[in-house]
């Protein structure tokens, strides 16, 4: 039997490891069971309906003291239309709810002192959207994810902010992060994204809860996410609970906007492609047979139009298409049925191009669907249950010589989660899921199968977390979740993973000081080489072939408001991370040994991230400072040594410095919106090439040394050298074109504006004397524009 060096050989448990694990299935006991209070303080509570029946979410509620206007509390109602305020000193308040779509809602309501008040509240549909609205709920929901969550670093963009930012082609949900605290990337022709010294495929990237493994098409350059079915993309950066898990490094959930049931349609051409999404609702009779309250649903397509537009002249070899839908369906009781779906291809064909060298034909994507359904229960509890399926396909094949490399990965899952409020001050969740992971890697040749890399593997999860707020001053999260991975082939193992947080408050509740920390891991793998500009993830399971990756983190940091209503928010925040059993492919592999491919290896970053906000007045927007320093360590299996030594280095995506400024203000003439988006990073690591020599090798017949008409080149220290500084500026202009049938919005952005040439990499020319190095530069000064309508 083959030694696995991925896999710890058996022992029998000690007895601190029992203790341990005991203490562990203790916590988790706990804290699915939470004590109740034996008091009830005063409170006012509810939930928030649309006149149709649908439970809102994500409405503003504020509390106004009658007898003082500057006291005031807000907060947001959550996915299931529920809201709370805990505390409430007795006596008369006004109550104040807002939603975008939706009238104004205000109504006085007495407090008794220990009797806890519990309300229903209707909102009237409103025809005209009101940008104050707008800006009042985004703040309202900034506010509340700092007065309800102890640790969780989070960030988010909504649709409007991210149509502001200057755009490659079209606007992108995906690479709008890139502009947020922690995140970098390496080109500027890639959307895939690095956050706090984490790999690209360290990130779980949800849309709706559904993973999607490659998010991006031609190569990387953007994402496959078409904006206008977005209503925002949130982005946690650490300090994420229990009921994360599957990658290390963050999350990135996109939510889709399922539109308000009313039947509308957004189009838009942008240089890139031309989509259209449309919205509505099913007849009202056929939804009274089903026993539903409402439904509603959206869907959209998109495609690149370049191959169909020179068809008649010569063949574009590459096109893509996109297609997304969402439903939804509300049951008279408030339950929710939520099915997503989406599709995507990219398809580059160089067969029949004229005479071309590199006859090609390569095709790859996504395909994901899920579904859940989400019901509410009294008190502002809720149970959900949910199922999705994903997967990623490539298909590449060279026609003349019918070689072919194919690489697929599937995942099945099911999840139910459960989340309870025992009492005014505890908030209890807990969950389990269940997945299959299924991959596929082969290389053919003439209908023969060289080389197959297959393998599967299950794996259940179950996680328990609490939120409590003692009093007025602290805020404390717990939590534990349990990984149990069985792979095939390969030995099962599991993780215990406890996570927590805890958050003090400080002047009047509009200053904190948080502490988070944490266990992740990680049962998936890409091989993608992150130093190429453009690719495509090559995914390996956790198993013989490669370990399971854990992290460890600890976070701390401040936050606080100030100014006026809110108008200026400011964050700083230092974090520390490990990274066991991150993989990197073999240099030195034995063909004659099939589980030698890949070298495992350990990792670590810190850093600090400033961000300032500001979301009042003519100009908003935010500014951000991340400090990074990351290395990974593997075995130097080029060497020649055994055992082979260690070799420590920067990854690529060690960009010490990363800076950016985004800004949007409208303008004077014109009714011009315009947004700037500033950037600049140090350079990132590379490896430098240091000299050229010829090769000789040693005859068998003589023993002497022969020129063997060939060359060879000396590298320097692995990533011990460094681009130049890049720096950039792109602008954005929108005009908003109203007219008697809908709406007109035609854009101009510019990337790049002063044309600096930032490298992307250099060439080294040894022949001349002395050599010669040149370089290849990222994009250049490019302006891009299109039109959207609504109507």
């Amino acid at each position: 039997m083959r030694h696995n060096p991925f896999t710890e050989t058996s022992r029998p448990p000690s007895p601190s490891s029992g203790r341990t694990a005991a203490t562990l299935v203790a916590i988790l006991g706990a804290l699915a069971f939470p004590v109740t209070a034996a008091a009830q303080n005063s409170a006012i509570s509810g939930r928030v309906w649309s006149e149709d029946g649908l439970l809102l979410d994500a409405a503003g509620v504020r509390l106004v003291a009658a007898s003082d206007t500057t006291r005031q509390r807000v907060t947001e109602t959550d996915r299931t239309g529920y809201f709370a305020f805990r505390d409430v000193a007795p006596g008369t308040w006004v109550l104040v709810v807002t939603r975008l779509g939706y009238a104004r809602h205000e109504q006085t309501v007495e407090v008794a002192a220990g009797e806890p008040l519990e309300l229903d509240i209707t909102l009237e549909a409103q025809a005209i959207v009101l940008e104050g609205i707008e800006v009042d709920a985004e703040r309202s929901r900034a506010r509340v994810r700092f007065e309800e969550s102890a640790g969780t670093t989070v960030q988010d963009i909504n649709r409007v902010a991210m149509k502001s930012l200057p755009t490659l082609a079209e606007t992108d949900p995906i690479r709008a992060v890139e502009v947020l605290p922690g995140v970098n990337t390496v080109s500027d022709f890639t959307a895939a994204f690095n956050v706090r010294g984490g790999s690209a495929d360290q990130n779980l990237i949800l849309l709706d809860y559904i993973p999607v493994f490659n998010p991006f098409h031609l190569g990387g350059i953007f994402s496959v996410v078409n904006a206008d079915m977005v209503q925002r993309a949130e982005l946690r950066a650490g300090g994420f609970p229990a009921e994360y898990g599957g990658r290390v490094s963050s999350v990135l959930t996109v939510e889709t906007d399922v539109g308000d049931g009313e039947f509308s349609v957004d189009a838009g051409v942008s240089l890139l492609a031309s989509r259209v999404a449309m919205d509505g609702s099913m007849p009202k009779g056929f939804t009274d047979q089903l026993g539903l309250a409402t439904t509603r649903w959206r869907v959209s397509a998109r495609r690149s139009y370049l191959d169909v537009l020179v068809k008649p002249w010569f063949k574009f070899p590459y096109h893509l298409t996109d297609l997304q839908g969402a439903f939804e369906a509300w049951s008279r009781g408030g339950g929710r049925l939520r099915i997503t779906g989406y599709t995507g291809r990219d398809v580059l064909d160089l067969a029949d191009v004229g005479d071309n060298p590199l006859p090609i034909q390569w095709e790859w994507g996504n395909d994901a669907v899920g579904g859940s359904w989400t019901n509410p229960m009294s008190g502002g509890g809720s149970m959900d249950v949910g199922a999705s399926y994903s997967r990623f396909i490539s298909d590449f094949e060279f026609t003349e010589t019918r070689s072919r490399f194919t690489s697929n990965i599937e995942e099945s899952a099911v999840r139910a989660n459960l989340e309870l409020r025992p009492t005014g001050r505890t908030r209890w969740k807990s969950g389990v899921a269940g997945k299959r992971v299924v991959l596929d890697n082969r290389i053919e040749a003439g209908g023969t199968v060289l080389n197959e890399s297959a393998g599967s593997g299950w794996e259940a999860a179950a996680y328990s977390q609490i939120h409590w707020t003692p009093n007025t001053r602290w805020l404390v999260e717990g939590g534990l979740r349990v990984d149990h991975w069985l792979p095939d082939p390969g030995d099962s193992e599991t993780t215990l993973s406890p996570r927590f947080a805890v958050k003090r408050f400080l002047r009047d509740r509009n200053a904190a000081v948080r502490l988070a920390g944490g266990r992740y891991s990680q049962f998936v793998h890409s091989l993608r080489d992150e130093e190429v500009p453009l690719g495509v993830d090559f995914w390996v399971l956790a198993g013989t072939r490669a370990p399971r990756i854990v992290s460890d983190q600890l976070q701390l940091g401040v936050e606080s408001f100030f100014g006026a209503g809110d108008e200026w928010y400011a964050s700083l925040e230092g974090y520390y991370r490990t990274f066991d059993g991150v993989v990197s492919v073999n240099a030195a592999e034995d063909p004659n040994d099939e589980l030698d491919d890949l070298v495992a290896g350990d990792g670590w970053s810190y850093g600090v991230d400033l961000f300032l906000r500001r979301d009042q007045g003519a100009t908003t927007g935010w500014v951000t400072l991340s400090f990074l320093r990351t290395e990974r360590t593997f075995p130097d299996t080029r060497s020649g040594l055994d055992p082979p030594p260690v070799l420590t280095y920067p990854p690529v995506f060690d960009r010490r410095v990363d800076i950016d400024l985004v800004l949007r203000r409208p303008l004077n003439w014109w009714g011009v919106v315009a947004g700037i988006r500033a950037n600049f990073g140090t350079g990132i690591p590379y490896t430098r090439p240091l000299g050229q020599y010829d090769v000789y090798r040693r005859r068998l017949a003589d023993g002497l040394l022969d020129y063997n008409n060939g060359s060879a080149v000396a590298l320097g220290p692995r990533n011990g050298s460094r681009y130049p500084a890049r720096h950039r500026l792109d602008v954005s202009f929108r005009k908003t074109i109203e007219r008697e049938w809908g709406r007109l919005i035609p854009y101009l952005s510019i990337i790049n504006l002063y044309n600096q040439k930032n490298v992307l990499f250099y060439f080294y020319d040894f022949e001349p004397d002395p050599p010669t190095r040149s370089g290849v530069s990222m994009i250049p000064f490019l302006p891009t524009f299109g039109v959207e309508v609504s109507f």
